[in-house]
């Protein structure tokens, strides 16, 4: 008869060795990394962080996101589509300067891109590219969320227009 103290350590080296069978350094849960709504990518240098997609009650949608490049070399966004359709940008380019961050929506917001006519509904994923003049595209697929809470009302960045005076005859 197997005493008490043995049952307990048989059922411990059982239950450790039952849970560990996903750890491990190829777990699939070591390599996920989403501690926002929005998803994480990158392209050669450039990063992209907290990526997503808020649907307003128009049905636009306004891209939220980050992009940092950290080469020495600048590089520049030459286009973004979501749901595969062109992003209407807010300035004709957005150079990709060491350390200084591309910011979509937000109180440091530097930049502006969004679509209208948006289809999907909250929770759902769309793929949102972006291309660049050197580093490759990098496609993510991006969580909708409603225009609701803290994305109600986003603070967008707007073009800044220059007017000039005319000079006088």
């Amino acid at each position: 008869m197997i005493g008490l103290p043995n049952k307990i350590v048989a059922l411990f080296l059982i239950a450790t060795s039952l849970t560990a069978c996903g750890s491990g350094q190829n777990s699939v849960t070591r390599n996920f990394k989403q501690v926002t709504d929005g998803v994480e990518a990158q392209s050669s240098e450039i990063k992209l962080r907290n990526v997503l997609v808020v649907k307003s009650e128009t049905g636009e949608g306004v891209l939220v996101g980050t992009l940092i490049n950290v080469s020495d070399q600048t590089d520049q966004i030459t286009g973004i589509d979501i749901d595969n359709t062109p992003a209407k940008l807010a300035a004709s380019e957005y150079q990709l300067v060491k350390n200084q961050p591309i910011i979509f929506v937000g109180d440091s917001a530097n930049a502006d891109a969004a679509i209208t006519g948006v289809s999907k509904v909250a929770g759902d994923r769309t793929p949102v590219t972006f291309t660049f003049a050197k580093a490759s595209p990098v496609t993510v697929s991006a969580l909708i969320v409603n225009g609701e809470g803290i994305y109600k009302e986003l603070k967008r960045s707007m073009p800044v227009v220059v007017v000039l005076p005319s000079p006088t005859p």
